[in-house]
C-alpha cells in the first residue's frame, strides 16, 4: 500500500481480496485484506496477512509467553513459516534480552532447531 493509503487496482484482479488468517492457529480472523497490485498474482481465498494473531491466540498464547518467528535473512520480518511460542520464564533464559512489548520475536533461521525446538516440544 502506498503512502496515501490508495489501493492501487490490479490489471486483472482488480481489489484483489483475501480473507486473513491467523498465523498461529490458521483460524479465519473476519478481516477482509485488499491487496490490489500488492499481491503480484490472484490473491488465494485465505491467506495469513499480519503478524498480528487472532484474539484467542493472544489470550491463549502471548499472555504467557513470546512467539518466535523465524525469518529469512534478506528480509528480517518476513516469516519462513517455522514459529513457536515459548514460556516468558524460558524466552528470558534462552536469550537473555528484554521481553518484546508485543510478545513477538524476530529470529534467524534454523534457530528453533538449534536451541531444541520442534513441533513436539513445549517448554
Amino acid at each position: 500500500m502506498s503512502k496515501n493509503k490508495s489501493i492501487r487496482l490490479h490489471k486483472e484482479y482488480g481489489l484483489n481480496p483475501t480473507i486473513s488468517i491467523c498465523i498461529i492457529c490458521g483460524k479465519d480472523t473476519g478481516d477482509l485484506a485488499l491487496l490490489g497490485t500488492a499481491y503480484k498474482d490472484k490473491a488465494p481465498m485465505h491467506m495469513i496477512t499480519s503478524i498480528e494473531p487472532c484474539k484467542e491466540c493472544k489470550e491463549e498464547y502471548l499472555t504467557k509467553g513470546i512467539l518466535l518467528i523465524e525469518s529469512s535473512e534478506e528480509n528480517k520480518k518476513k516469516p519462513t513459516g517455522n514459529m513457536a511460542v515459548v514460556k516468558t520464564e524460558a524466552f528470558t533464559k534462552i536469550f537473555n534480552i528484554p521481553i518484546p512489548k508485543d510478545h513477538i520475536c524476530f529470529i534467524e533461521t534454523g534457530l528453533l532447531a538449534k536451541i531444541g525446538i520442534t513441533k513436539d516440544v513445549n517448554i
